[in-house]
């Protein structure tokens, strides 16, 4: 059974059930009217709780097959884009120029004649460590306390 089969079955099977639900909402006013009347109460009661908890039930079922047919509505339509897409796929990479040159070309040729110099980086790595290694003075902390007097 394909998609579209299943998704009929879905259709028929959600219209059932609200029509079951429809008569489960005559019963339940018929019964209403009823006790209105003057009906036995402890069977009214009794049975309008049976219509609803078969009305929760219908009503929890026809939830499930609503969300499976909008899954399955959108996998059918998905499907039949499909084609679609890819073939705006293929003539956007068709139209697509392919690049001669790398972008990064000018940095290479930048590097290939001013290589860095391991040397000089080191020492700045070591000036930056000793900056952040500096133990704090006294008079380091205490310069908020200047300012306040």
């Amino acid at each position: 059974m394909d998609r579209k089969d299943e998704l009929e079955r879905l259709h028929q099977h959600a219209l059932a059930l609200g029509q079951s639900i429809d008569e489960i909402d005559h019963d339940i006013e018929r019964a209403t009217r009823e006790l209105a009347i003057g009906g036995d109460p402890g069977r009214t009661i009794a049975f309008l709780q049976d219509r609803h908890n078969a009305h929760l039930g219908l009503m929890y079922n026809l939830g499930k097959a609503d969300a499976r047919i909008e899954d399955l509505e959108r996998q059918v339509r998905e499907e039949q884009e499909q084609p679609q897409e890819q073939l705006a796929a293929k003539e956007w990479n068709e139209d697509m120029p392919i690049a001669p040159e790398d972008h990064l070309d000018w940095f290479k040729q930048s590097l290939a004649e001013h290589p860095p110099q391991v040397d000089d980086l080191e020492r700045a790595e070591q000036g930056k460590l000793q900056e952040m290694e500096h133990e704090p003075a006294p008079e380091d902390h205490l310069d908020w306390l200047s300012g306040r007097r």
